[in-house]
């Protein structure tokens, strides 16, 4: 049974489930599209329920066939939504259990190593008070986040300031890093290896 059907989990986890042929048929093209190997292109319109249509059949070849498959967004909106709010009601209402994560371009993260240099540095780097408050603010938040990326702070950085302290593939020293273990873009890395559903971004 398709599991967006009526009587599905998805129908009995949403308290306002509507029937959507139009998702149905959407739904049944992309499963059958990843059993035959083959493209498919789909057109439809706002309030079919696309996400769905597509993430499901995605999520049950992953953890079916022990393959990964990659989500691509157009927009970071979308991203953001699939991550935040169409996984999460996913995972707790499919009968079976899925690993996600969200792939960001290394620029959105901060570097360990580069933050410590532009704070060694800082005198030099930043001659007025007003952008070496917005390096300690920077600081203070990487003593508290989990994430270590821009979606994931408070505030908007000093534009400079983000310029200096940004992870950056020209000047990762990778595990020769004393903070190889502890870097953000790393350990992120490290997870989206281990992860069946990949949603990344098409800028990326």
């Amino acid at each position: 049974m398709d599991l967006l059907a009526p009587g599905g989990p998805i129908a009995k986890g949403l308290p306002n489930y509507e029937e959507r042929p139009q998702q149905l048929e959407m739904s049944a093209a992309v499963r059958a599209a990843f059993a035959r190997k083959r493209h498919l292109i789909v057109e439809a319109g706002t309030g079919v329920g696309k996400s769905f249509a597509y993430l499901i059949p995605a999520i049950e070849h992953a953890v079916t066939h022990g393959e990964r498959v990659v989500i691509s967004t157009r927009t970071i909106a979308l991203q953001e939504q699939l991550v935040q709010k169409d996984i999460p009601f996913l995972r707790a209402t499919l009968p079976f259990e899925f690993s996600a994560e969200l792939v960001k371009g290394r620029s959105n993260y901060v570097g360990l190593r580069r933050l410590g240099i532009a704070s060694q540095r800082q005198t030099q780097l930043f001659g007025a008070t007003k952008m070496r408050e917005a390096l300690w603010r920077v600081e203070d938040w990487v003593k508290e986040t989990q994430d270590g990326s821009l979606s994931d702070m408070p505030f908007q950085p000093d534009g400079q300031v983000w310029e200096r302290a940004r992870s950056e593939s020209d000047n990762c020293l990778g595990r020769r890093c004393s903070h190889y273990k502890a870097c953000f873009f790393q350990r992120a890395r490290r997870r989206a290896e281990k992860a069946q559903l990949l949603i990344v971004n098409h800028a990326l």
